[in-house]
Order: structure tokens, then C-alpha cells, then sequence
């Protein structure tokens, strides 16, 4: 699987948030990714995934949006809720072979890559019909 780019990050806010909270970066790091991607992010050499992205705010206790560094393209650019939710569909996938889960958490896991597979395939649905009207 090829690795997507990551998300901007300001990666002094990283760093900040960890100290702030007197967290080491194995503290942070936690069981889920490495001491060495967490400094990779915080010294810019590493961007993280949205799921690490958000394993970071949770143990900084600060909200994403803390870290993050909205590009002027992104601003731009029209939001693609269906790529974003088959994007956050793969992520989750992606996490769940690091976590170690029990029966129900698995089964819980697969019912929301599920939903969120299903939710972007409808999102291009009604996407389509609304063209398809406006074209009319």
C-alpha cells in the first residue's frame, strides 16, 4: 500500500504540546507508533497520519486544529467528503492492525470501516443526482 503524504503539521506546536503536558516522547509515542516518528513530527521530518495525528491531541489533551497548518490549496479546494471518508475508512484499518482488540472491539471497528465505506459511496450518490438535476 502506498503511503499517503500526511497531514501539516506546525511542528514546534508538537513539541510544545508534549513538553507542556511533561510527556516524554515515549509517553506520547505510547504503544501505537514510534519514539523516533514522534520526534521525526516534531523537529519536521515526518508528517503524521490522521490517526496518529489524533492520537497526539488526545494525549496532549489540545484539539487537532491546535497542530495543524491549513495550506492555501486546502482552503481552496472544494472538501471531498467521499475521499475523505474512504481516506478515514483506511486509516482506521491501518490503526487497528497496531491496536490489540477483543472479539466485540473488532466487530465494532469493521460495522464503522463499513459505514464509512457505505457513507462515501452514498455521498457520491446524491453528489451525482444533484448534478445530474442541475444539468437539467
Amino acid at each position: 500500500m502506498a503511503r499517503r503524504p500526511g497531514i501539516a503539521v506546525d511542528p514546534h506546536r508538537v513539541r510544545q504540546a508534549r513538553l507542556e503536558h511533561g510527556l516524554s516522547l515515549a509517553q506520547v509515542a505510547g504503544g501505537d507508533v514510534s519514539r523516533a516518528f514522534i520526534h521525526q513530527v516534531e523537529t519536521g521530518q515526518s508528517k503524521p497520519s490522521r490517526i496518529v495525528l489524533a492520537l497526539i491531541a488526545r494525549r496532549t489533551h489540545k484539539p487537532i486544529s491546535f497542530f495543524t497548518i491549513a495550506r492555501e490549496s486546502e482552503t481552496i479546494q472544494a472538501f471531498d467528503i467521499p475521499a475523505e471518508l474512504s481516506r478515514s475508512a483506511d486509516d482506521l484499518k491501518h490503526y487497528v492492525g497496531y491496536a490489540s482488540l477483543t472479539g466485540p472491539e473488532q466487530e465494532a471497528i469493521e460495522l464503522l470501516y463499513l459505514s464509512l465505506r457505505q457513507g462515501a459511496r452514498l455521498v457520491r450518490s446524491i453528489s451525482a443526482k444533484q448534478r445530474r438535476s442541475l444539468a437539467s
